[in-house]
C-alpha cells in the first residue's frame, strides 16, 4: 500500500501478486482483499474489464457465510459495470447484495450498515443515469439507517446528509424557480448545518474535503439566489483548501468559479 501510495505500482502490482501465489493459510486469509486492491488498480489505469476479472476472483474466494466480504466484491463489480457502461447490470448486482443481505442470519449494526453501504452505491447509480427520484430514494434509505445506527452527528451520517442535498439541489435544477426555491432554501439550511459540524470537530485537515465540498455547494446555491458576492467570498475559502490532485470536487468548483463568473457578468 505505501509503494501504491508513493505511485510505484508496478512494484506494488508484482508484491501483491506474489503474495496471491502463495499457500500458506495467512494468504488465503488476505486473498480477497489483494484482488479487490490490484481490482482498483486496474480502474485507475482505465483497465476495467481487467478489474472486473479481478473483482470476480474476490468473490469466488469470499466464504459464502462471509457476507461482509460478499458485499463489498459484488460493489465493486458493480461499479466496475457502470463505469463499463452497463447500468442495468450495476443495478441487478446491487439487488442480489441486498438480497443475500435480507436473508442472512445476521442482524444489528454491521448488516444495517453493510445493507446502507449499498443503498447508497444504487442512489450513486441512479444518480449517474439520471434517475434522481430513486437516486434520491435510496440516499433517504441510507441516511435513516446511518442516523439510527452511528448517530446524527457521526461524521459518515453528516456525509450522507451533504450527499442527498445535492440530489436535491439536481433536481431543483430542472423545477421552475417558483417550485425549486423551497427545494434549495431547505437543502441550504441542512448544508449550512453540516458545515458547522465538521467545522466544530476542529480537524480541518481530517475534513478539509468535507468542508470543500459543502462550500463549494452552498457557492452554488449562492448563485441561484443570485448573490455573487457570497459566492467569490465561498471560492476564496475554497482555494485555500488543499485538494489532492485529480480529485472529482476539482471539476465541481470549475463549474462554481465558471458560473460565478458568467453572473458576476450580468451583475456589471
Amino acid at each position: 500500500l505505501l509503494l501504491i501510495k508513493m505511485g510505484e505500482l508496478e512494484k506494488a502490482k508484482e508484491i501483491l501478486h506474489k503474495i496471491v501465489e502463495t499457500r500458506s493459510p495467512t494468504a488465503n486469509g488476505v486473498k480477497g482483499n489483494i484482488f479487490l486492491t490490484l481490482g482498483n488498480l486496474a480502474i485507475s489505469e482505465g483497465n476495467v474489464d481487467e478489474a472486473l476479472d479481478y473483482f470476480g476472483k474476490s468473490l469466488d474466494v469470499a466464504g459464502d457465510e462471509d457476507f461482509s466480504a460478499r458485499a463489498d466484491a459484488m460493489r465493486s463489480i458493480a461499479l466496475a459495470q457502470l463505469r463499463k457502461g452497463e447500468p442495468d447490470k450495476a443495478i441487478a448486482a446491487l439487488e442480489d447484495v441486498l438480497e443475500d443481505l435480507l436473508n442472512s442470519d445476521v442482524v444489528g449494526n454491521t448488516v444495517n450498515l453493510l445493507t446502507a453501504e449499498i443503498w447508497n452505491c444504487m442512489s450513486y447509480v441512479y444518480r449517474k443515469v439520471g434517475d434522481l427520484g430513486q437516486a434520491k430514494n435510496f440516499a433517504k434509505l441510507a441516511l435513516q439507517t446511518y442516523k439510527a445506527d452511528l448517530g446524527e452527528t457521526n461524521p459518515v451520517t453528516l456525509r450522507n446528509v451533504s450527499n442527498l442535498q445535492l440530489i436535491l439541489l439536481e433536481e431543483a435544477e430542472g423545477l421552475e424557480k417558483s417550485e425549486a426555491k423551497s427545494i434549495i432554501d431547505a437543502a441550504k439550511f441542512e448544508m449550512e448545518e453540516t458545515l458547522e459540524a465538521f467545522i466544530s470537530f476542529d480537524d480541518p485537515w481530517t475534513y478539509r474535503l468535507d468542508v470543500a465540498s459543502l462550500k463549494t455547494n452552498l457557492g452554488l446555491v449562492a448563485i441561484w439566489q443570485g448573490k455573487p458576492k457570497k459566492a467569490r467570498k465561498l471560492v476564496r475559502q475554497i482555494k485555500e483548501i488543499e485538494l489532492p490532485p485529480d480529485h472529482p470536487l476539482e471539476h465541481r468548483v470549475a463549474v462554481l468559479e465558471e458560473r460565478l463568473g458568467e453572473l458576476e457578468k450580468k451583475k456589471n
